[in-house]
């Protein structure tokens, strides 16, 4: 089973204490090494350049994440879930537990793709929106990079016992690396919805904290699911009557009825 996730917008910078160096060389899926480089050089050249702030998305309230873009390989690096923060990162673990079949990758504008369970990355302030020096919007430009590493963590999954993906990320994330169904393996898409006197909405800020519950839940299972249905008992097993867990295709839909 693979767990797909977004990355947060805020991030926790490591202290001292559970901080090493960025070595890009050591990060999961070394055939993106270069890529990443790349990235990363761009990313620094536009934190060195004119009106850094603005195409970074750095807020006015924290200046100095500016300077500390622009040297991102001095900065400390520690695991994902100890820098990702925010609503759904608050419903996780420090450390993703030691499971066969349970892979969480986390999408990022800056390294493509981190592997939550083995990788150290800084603190960063970049997004799929974000546009930088030479490389245009990032979201774009890793689209065609990722295309070939999609493909062969599908073709991982088809050859395993769990040929289920959970995505949890929002859309943005999901146009720099599509994954659908087929070929026997199923892409879930995390959907929840609010449910009001019979209506369905989308709802977009609590949607972080169930994708962060769905994922705690599927982590803490002693059991790795086989299938998209045990996908369902699983999660609604783990979140009891507070939510209606359903399947609808290849969304997992997570409603909050609201009476």
């Amino acid at each position: 089973m693979l767990i797909l996730l977004p990355p947060s917008e805020t991030k926790t910078r490591p202290t001292a204490a559970d901080a090493v160096p960025l070595e890009l060389a050591e990060l999961a899926l070394p055939e993106l090494t270069e890529d990443r480089r790349t990235m990363l050089r761009a990313a620094q050249r536009t934190a060195a350049g004119t009106n850094a702030a603005a195409q970074l998305g750095v807020p006015a309230s924290a200046p100095e994440l500016v300077e500390r873009m622009a040297q991102l390989e001095e900065e400390p690096a520690a695991a994902p879930l100890t820098v990702y923060s925010g609503v759904l990162y608050d419903q996780l673990d420090a450390a993703i537990p030691s499971a066969p079949n349970r892979q969480v990758l986390v999408q990022s504008a800056l390294f493509g793709l981190v592997d939550a369970g083995q990788d150290r990355i800084p603190a960063y302030r970049l997004s799929a929106g974000s546009t930088v020096s030479r490389l245009g919007r990032t979201a774009t430009w890793w689209r065609p990079r990722l295309a070939p590493v999609a493909a062969s963590l599908h073709a991982q999954l088809a050859a395993g016992d769990s040929p289920v993906v959970v995505d949890n990320r929002s859309g943005s994330y999901r146009s720099m690396m599509a994954m659908r169904s087929g070929e026997g393996v199923r892409v879930l898409e995390v959907s929840p919805v609010q449910e009001r006197e019979g209506r369905r909405k989308v709802i977009s800020h609590d949607a972080k904290r169930y994708r962060g519950m769905v994922t705690h839940a599927l982590l803490a299972s002693a059991h790795t699911p086989a299938g998209a249905d045990e996908v369902v008992d699983v999660v609604r097993a783990a979140l009891g009557t507070s939510l209606q867990v359903e399947l609808d295709g290849d969304r997992l839909v997570i409603v909050d009825r609201i009476a």
